[in-house]
C-alpha cells in the first residue's frame, strides 16, 4: 500500500468505528475489510497502525477474527 492509500484506510477505519454505537464496538474482520477494501489478510495490519498511531485502544481476537 502507498502512505497516502494506508492514510485513506485508516480514516475509513475510524469513521467506521466512531459512528457506530457504544454497544457496537466489536467490529468484524470482514466488516472492516469490506470498508476499508483491504484483503481480509491485511485487516490486522491496519488495525495495528491505528492503535501504533493511537487513534483507537482495544485488542485483536485473531481467533475470533473481531476487534
Amino acid at each position: 500500500m502507498t502512505y497516502l492509500e494506508q492514510k485513506v484506510r485508516i480514516i475509513a477505519f475510524l469513521e467506521m468505528v466512531f459512528t457506530s454505537g457504544k454497544d457496537e464496538r466489536n467490529v468484524t474482520f470482514k466488516k472492516i475489510s469490506e470498508v476499508c477494501q483491504v484483503e481480509a489478510a491485511d485487516v490486522e495490519l491496519l488495525v495495528m497502525k491505528a492503535m501504533s498511531l493511537d487513534l483507537i485502544r482495544g485488542c485483536i481476537d485473531e481467533v475470533s477474527q473481531t476487534v
